[in-house]
């Protein structure tokens, strides 16, 4: 009995808004002190406005990080803007949003004969100020070596057709991360692939600082960076009814989710957890500070989302709801998950029986808060 717990993918595209905010100080020549006033003032004094969700941390475009032309020029053929939507219901997948990154992608017609492959350029601005553990994790998996603080290449793979290009940059406190996808390897152009990174990090050289990690009012549920982080695994062996379990995937490495690698920046984390035998288990993951995400994705749930029912007295909203993950040969098995938004944060179990799911909801909860 085969059991899907989670869907994790390489190559995600997002769509970001630039928030720019003016702060204009006027001076004027100094002039005699005069005596305090004892009428109060009619004019209220301004007050710093909190943003309620997460906010875009990079100052600049996708017209200015990732030029139509250039993105032509590098995909060999016709590309349009891609707008990001995530393709399974994880919470980690908008760990790049979270941690307010710039994400901008172009995307060409499929190649013939493929439901995937098409011409794509992707180029994403993470503010990290500094916290650069996970800078180059995709170019390790993908055989492109990385020198210190960059890389780039367009590693030839035996027997394959298809190539990509990956590079990426640490400058000043940003990431600059991209990848160039091509169906066939004889349009490669690797000087125009070249130019699209060289540009973008041009652009990054030119920003200010980015703004601190934005924080809920109120805070968060804490993060996650380990599988034993949710609860011991005894209470996840004992609500399962098995003797013990493990943790066979988890983020990181190669099972990293977001496409930017940034979901240590919020402490977002998931991970799978199955018997010996591999037919029993659950997946938990968690985006702290991730609230606006959850009201997101319940107002438009991921297309093979089915059987959304409420979910009473657990947290401050939470959903049950069934998902298939859409496979080249059909939709796959239906998998439970149960969502919930609690302390300003998405909360997601799934794999399990609804029953489970609600058992070790409250505990997972407990422990993060």
């Amino acid at each position: 009995m085969k059991m899907v717990l989670r869907a994790n993918v390489a190559l995600r595209a997002a769509g970001a808004a630039l928030l720019v905010v003016t702060v204009l100080t006027s001076c004027a020549a100094p002039s005699p002190a005069a005596p305090p006033s004892t009428v109060p003032s009619s004019t209220p004094t301004p007050t710093a406005t909190v943003a309620s969700a997460p906010t875009l941390r990079v100052a600049t475009t996708c017209d200015d990080l990732l030029p139509a032309a250039s993105a032509k020029a590098a995909a060999g053929a016709g590309v349009q803007p891609r707008e990001w939507a995530p393709d399974t219901p994880n919470p980690v997948l908008y760990a790049d949003l979270r941690a307010g990154a710039l994400t901008c992608e172009y995307r060409g017609e499929l190649a013939a004969g493929s439901t995937w492959l098409a011409p794509d350029v992707f180029v994403g601005v993470l503010p990290t100020l500094g916290a650069n553990d996970s800078f180059g994790v995709f170019a390790n998996i993908g055989g492109v070596t990385v020198d210190g603080d960059h890389y780039f290449g367009c590693p030839l793979y035996a027997g394959s057709t298809p190539t990509s290009c990956a590079f990426g940059a640490i400058v000043g406190d940003y990431q600059v991360i991209g990848t160039v996808m091509l169906p066939d390897r004889t349009t490669l152009d690797q000087a125009a692939v070249r130019a699209v990174f060289d540009g973008a990090t041009a652009v990054v050289r030119r920003l200010g600082a980015p703004a601190p990690l934005w924080q809920p009012a109120g805070g968060s549920l804490r993060g996650v960076t380990s599988s034993d982080g949710f609860l011991p695994l005894e209470r996840i062996a004992a609500a399962l009814g098995v003797s013990s379990v493990h943790s066979p995937k988890s983020e990181g490495g190669e099972y990293t989710t977001a496409r930017l690698a940034s979901a240590q920046l919020s402490g977002a984390y998931w991970s799978d957890f199955s018997d010996e035998n591999g037919k029993t288990g659950v997946a938990i993951a968690v985006l702290p500070g991730g609230a606006s995400y959850y009201d997101d994705r319940k107002r438009t749930p991921v297309p093979g989302t089915s059987d959304v029912q409420a979910v009473s007295g657990l947290g401050d909203d939470a959903v049950l709801s069934t998902f298939r993950l859409a496979m080249p040969g059909g939709p796959g098995d239906p998998v439970s998950y149960l969502d919930v938004k609690v302390k300003n944060s998405w909360v997601q179990l799934s794999g399990a029986s609804p029953a489970v799911l609600e058992q070790l909801a409250p505990e997972v909860i407990a422990n993060l808060s």
